[in-house]
């Protein structure tokens, strides 16, 4: 749902440059509190999206993510309620635009 809808509403997917709205071809996705990205998940299928979020989550607990695994992202996932919160902020990590 998110890879579709970031690919028809293209100002959703759109990344900040100094005071420039840079619009995308491509659609980066990282989840959780550290974002790894997945990149270019609209052409993967959706159980290589899973292979992946695994893979880098396993990287993750290892702590052995790099700073360009965690780059060129241009959407976040994140979840506050899994700490039962009942509110949240998400993080907003540059250049995402914040939705």
């Amino acid at each position: 749902a998110a890879v579709s809808g970031l690919q028809n509403q293209p100002i959703i997917n759109a990344v900040i440059d100094d005071n420039d709205i840079i619009y995308t071809d491509y659609v980066d996705i990282s989840i959780g509190l550290v974002v790894p990205v997945i990149p270019d998940v609209e052409k993967i299928s959706f159980t290589d999206i899973e292979k992946e979020i695994n893979r880098m989550e396993k990287k993750g607990n290892d702590g052995i993510l790099s700073i360009d695994e965690m780059a060129r992202r241009s959407f976040t996932i994140s979840s506050g309620g899994v700490y039962e919160s009942l509110l949240s902020t998400p993080i907003f990590n540059p250049p995402q635009v914040y939705h």
